[in-house]
């Protein structure tokens, strides 16, 4: 976990994979993110209530709690609801409309550098853009 600095926007990557948080933690701090990692599901809706990011990257297939059951209940929790959720999973595809909806991006797995990176920037940028408002 890294500790933001001020103006520094914050991403919440919940993934068991460990290569995997790994890798995507290290590309978003090499892009100036501060980034709080989860490896399960509880861990996840903990660390999204203690640090309020400014995004989350979400798995699906997670030890403890799916990350349907995270999605809905970050959508369902006023302290959380507004978080952007982004999910990242080689399942992405599965999900139904309705879930869908709950999440502002689906990113399959293996992801693109370049697409991982844009739809965090813009997903940061709408979460600053409603804390504004």
């Amino acid at each position: 976990m890294t500790v933001a600095t001020v103006g520094q926007k914050t991403v919440l990557v919940i993934e068991d994979d460990p290569w995997t948080r790994t890798i995507t933690t290290a590309l978003l701090a090499g892009e100036g993110f501060a980034v709080v990692e989860a490896k399960n599901g509880e861990e996840g809706l903990q660390q999204a209530r203690a640090h309020t990011p400014n995004a989350i990257l979400l798995d699906l297939a997670l030890p403890t709690k799916s990350g349907l059951d995270v999605l809905r209940e970050l959508k369902s929790e006023t302290s959380t609801r507004g978080i952007p959720v982004i999910v990242v999973s080689a399942y992405g595809s599965l999900m139904n409309e309705s879930d869908a909806h709950h999440a502002e991006g689906v990113i399959q797995k293996p992801f693109d550098y370049d697409d991982l990176v844009g739809q965090v920037e813009r997903a940061t940028a709408s979460s600053l853009e409603v804390a504004l408002t």
